[in-house]
C-alpha cells in the first residue's frame, strides 16, 4: 500500500475518521440509526484490521464561529457523530476500503441520499497523549518527520465505554504566521493542563487532509468543506462534570492561551459529545490476536 511523497494519505501516518451527521427532513432518526449501526459501521470493523475503534456520539453542544463565513451552513450543527482510530491512512486509497464506498447497498445509497448531513473529515494524527514516548509532531511527515509515536492496540467497546465516555472535539485554523505559535502552546502547556483535569483520559491532536460535505441542507459542491479547521485536539473523559472543574477552568484561561488567540484564529468549532454506542473493532482484535 505504499503512497506517492505527494499523496496526504502517507502510509506512515495513523489517523482518524470523524464524521457529522444529522438525517435532516427526509429520513427518519429511527431509519438513520439503523442504517448505521447495523450496516455502515459492521461492514468496517468486521472486515478492516486498520479500523481500531468506533465509537458514535450524541452531540450536546457545538459552537462554530469563522472570519470567513458569517452564515455557516446546517453542516456545523449535526447532532450525530461517529469517529474511528485508523492505524494507517494508506487504507483510505486501498480498495477495500475505497470499494464499500463505491459499491454501496441499494438501502444506504437510498438513504445517504436523503441525510440532511454528512461531513466526512480524515485526519493525520501528529500527538498521541496514550503513545509510549509520545511527543508532538505538528510537521508534515512527509517532509521525513515522524510519523508521531501512537498507541495502536484495538480499542474493545468495553475499553471505549470506560474511558471515553464523554469527548470533545476542538478545532482551529489559525491565522497566517501564527499556526507555529499555536502548536508550541498546545505541546508545551495546554496538554499538560488538560492532564490535570478530574476524569481526563486521552487527548489526541490531528491534522484535517480530507473532507466531504454532503447533504439537503449544506452547500452545493462541497462548499462547506473549505470552512472545517485544520487543527483538531480531540480529548476524552470518564465523567460529565469535566467542565465544572476547577482544573478545566484553569486549562482555558491562561496569558499564553489568551497570546495566542490574539495571535488570529481564522476559524474555530468546539463539539461536546456524549457516549452513544461503542463497537468491537473486530477485524482489528483478530489480527491482534493472530500476531500473539
Amino acid at each position: 500500500m505504499a503512497q506517492s511523497s505527494q499523496s496526504p494519505f502517507n502510509e506512515r501516518d495513523a489517523g482518524l475518521l470523524m464524521v457529522f451527521a444529522d438525517p435532516g427532513k427526509e429520513a427518519t432518526e429511527a431509519e438513520f440509526h439503523e442504517w448505521y449501526e447495523n450496516e455502515h459501521i459492521p461492514l468496517r470493523t468486521s472486515t478492516l484490521p486498520e479500523f481500531l475503534s468506533a465509537a458514535r456520539y450524541k452531540v450536546t453542544s457545538s459552537n462554530f464561529v469563522s472570519s470567513t463565513d458569517p452564515n455557516p451552513s446546517a453542516a456545523f450543527k449535526a447532532p450525530w457523530c461517529a469517529y474511528y482510530t485508523i492505524s494507517s491512512n494508506a487504507l483510505f486509497t486501498d480498495s477495500r476500503y475505497t470499494d464499500l464506498r463505491t459499491n454501496r447497498s441499494k438501502r444506504e445509497g437510498e438513504l445517504i441520499g436523503r441525510l440532511g448531513v454528512l461531513d466526512r473529515r480524515i485526519y493525520r494524527l501528529i500527538y498521541d497523549s496514550a503513545a509510549e514516548g509520545a511527543i508532538d509532531i505538528a510537521a508534515d511527515s512527509r517532509d521525513g518527520i515522524g510519523p508521531a509515536p501512537a498507541d495502536l492496540s484495538p480499542q474493545s467497546k468495553e475499553d471505549v465505554e470506560k474511558n471515553a465516555t464523554y469527548a470533545v472535539a476542538t478545532s482551529v485554523t489559525p491565522a497566517e504566521g501564527n499556526k507555529k505559535a499555536y502548536d508550541e502552546w498546545y505541546a508545551r502547556e495546554h496538554v499538560g493542563m488538560l492532564k490535570k483535569v478530574p476524569g481526563w483520559k486521552r487527548t489526541r491532536r490531528y491534522e484535517l487532509i480530507d473532507a466531504l460535505v454532503n447533504g439537503k441542507d449544506v452547500k452545493p459542491n462541497n462548499g462547506d468543506a473549505a470552512e472545517i479547521p485544520i487543527c483538531l485536539g480531540l480529548h476524552e473523559y470518564s465523567t460529565p462534570d469535566f467542565e465544572q472543574t476547577e482544573e478545566y477552568k484553569a486549562a482555558l484561561d491562561t496569558p499564553w492561551r489568551s497570546q495566542v488567540i490574539e495571535g488570529g484564529i481564522v476559524r474555530r468549532e468546539r463539539r461536546v459529545m456524549n457516549l452513544y454506542h461503542a463497537f468491537n473493532p473486530d477485524s482489528a482484535i483478530k489480527a491482534q490476536g493472530n500476531s500473539l
